[in-house]
């Protein structure tokens, strides 16, 4: 799993490329939030080259959907897959994310 950040004037979207599953959350998360502090006051999520992802992975973006909001941040899905939104459907978390372009 890779993560690149970009980052414009006000939103800093995570490009996350591979697996989202439980033997690559524990990796994704200090990537994650590894100097947080830099990051834009919107954090926008790139999902659309996650190969797979678990409920390992969704606890992983639900917990950082919290930490984000408790350090002042907006964090939502700006490009999904259909693997992704599949999974999140029938976890019946997909409207927990807003979905922005």
């Amino acid at each position: 799993m890779n993560i690149a950040r970009k980052k414009n004037k006000d939103t800093t979207t995570l490009v996350f490329e591979g697996d989202l599953t439980i033997y690559s959350v524990a990796q994704i998360k200090d990537e994650l939030f590894a100097d947080y502090e830099k990051l834009a006051d919107k954090i926008a999520l790139d999902l659309a080259a996650v190969t797979e992802i678990d409920t390992a992975g969704v606890q992983l973006l639900l917990f950082a959907k919290k930490f984000f909001s408790t350090v002042h941040r907006s964090f939502f899905i700006s490009k999904s897959n259909e693997s992704v939104d599949a999974v999140l459907t029938v976890l019946d978390v997909n409207t927990c994310f807003a979905m922005e372009s």
